[in-house]
């Protein structure tokens, strides 16, 4: 593409004109260029020329992995369904979408690429991509090596996978890449572990509601807010949308946003007694991210800073690491605590469920935390009661 040259037999604005086009059609190509590097071919020169020419027929022109994954992200997620409670996905499923996005736009960059055409989209692209996940970045300062960059955890690498993976199917489904669904399924495989989680027991519960916050009332909210969790076996989503109209005669009854789920959730003395501290209006919602701030503080001037070890995979490796048990508790260790400590009291699966709002024993079971010698002594408490002479 060439120019009008200033002896050409055209009037000046007419030239402008012309040669203002040209640079523009010369900075799009080369944008291409940059984008697709050494896999620009003819055809995806003309697929891309065609696109900007149409941008109506941009779905049907859609060619590599990213631009499918925002126009998926920005169509299909807002109106996509959880599949049991046939309600609109969660704010948090739609982050999570949005996650995987920015690592996979990382990814890219971290090998020098823009964008992923379909056909490399393989055993290959799943290795490295989860490699990348789970590297650690580090830098060294003098004698002393600094982390810049954290390695995910195997669930983490996990959640990922299983994000990518209806976004795959979606374009196989659109005809975009030919992959037979049984590699789809073995390839991207969704790795996930049981993680040792936390729980706090009656006593630390009590220990924590007896800590005075009054100098203190955003801590004093979140501890409370904590306990009504401990003590009704709510979800953190779900708590923020009780209203006063769902409490009554001693119980609450509402159905689970997640789930959709009714559950009817009897009124605990400690709930009762947060309820009518409030005048039985829930304290102000925050954020969950601020809640998880905020109670690991309450939780360290409570002093609930016994040790306890976690293993799990962090970037590829099995790490056993030891904490103060305040460093551990978020929001969903108040549901935790409740199957928990109802289990330890003797109460019928069956019966926390029903409150907790567990659909099966088996995912009940995984709130379940208690270790191998409590175990032990509630069955010793169980033979003495059996036996007793």
């Amino acid at each position: 593409m060439q120019k009008y040259k200033a002896r050409c037999i055209i009037d000046e604005k007419t030239r402008k004109e012309f040669n203002t086009a040209i640079n523009k059609r010369k900075e799009f190509i080369h944008n291409i260029y940059l984008k697709k590097g050494k896999k620009l071919t003819a055809e995806i020169l003309d697929a891309e020329i065609n696109k900007a020419l149409h941008p109506e027929q941009s779905k049907q022109q859609i060619q590599t992995l990213l631009e499918f994954v925002a126009d998926y992200i920005a169509k299909i997620v807002p109106i996509k369904k959880h599949k049991k409670s046939g309600r609109l996905l969660a704010d948090k499923n739609v982050q999570n979408y949005k996650a995987t996005e920015r690592r996979l736009k990382e990814f890219a960059e971290s090998i020098g690429k823009f964008d992923f055409e379909f056909n490399e989209i393989n055993q290959d692209f799943y290795d490295k991509f989860v490699a990348f996940l789970q590297r650690e970045i580090t830098e060294t300062v003098g004698e002393e090596t600094i982390v810049i960059k954290k390695s995910f955890t195997q669930n983490t690498v996990g959640k990922h996978i299983q994000y990518l993976k209806p976004m795959l199917k979606e374009a196989k489904k659109q005809g975009l890449f030919d992959m037979p669904d049984s590699d789809l399924q073995d390839i991207f495989y969704a790795s996930k572990e049981e993680t040792d989680t936390i729980y706090l027991n009656e006593k630390e519960l009590q220990q924590l509601k007896d800590k005075d916050f009054s100098q203190t009332p955003y801590l004093d909210r979140v501890r409370d807010w904590f306990l009504l969790l401990a003590w009704t076996g709510c979800r953190f989503s779900d708590l923020s949308k009780i209203a006063k109209t769902d409490i009554k005669d001693g119980f609450i009854t509402f159905r689970q946003q997640k789930t959709n789920n009714k559950v009817t959730i009897p009124l605990h003395p400690v709930v009762v007694e947060i309820l009518e501290k409030y005048d039985y209006d829930l304290p102000t919602e925050i954020s969950n991210q601020k809640f998880n701030e905020y109670i690991k503080i309450a939780c360290q001037e409570a002093e609930l800073t016994c040790p306890e070890t976690r293993t799990r995979t962090v970037g590829g490796k099995l790490t056993t690491e030891t904490f103060e048990k305040y460093k551990l508790v978020t929001s969903h260790t108040g549901r935790r605590s409740f199957c928990t400590n109802m289990y330890k009291r003797g109460l019928p699966a069956i019966m926390i469920m029903s409150v907790s709002g567990h659909n099966t024993e088996t995912a009940f079971l995984k709130y379940i935390k208690v270790r191998q010698d409590e175990h032990a002594e509630m069955m010793a408490k169980k033979w003495a009661e059996i036996y007793k002479k």
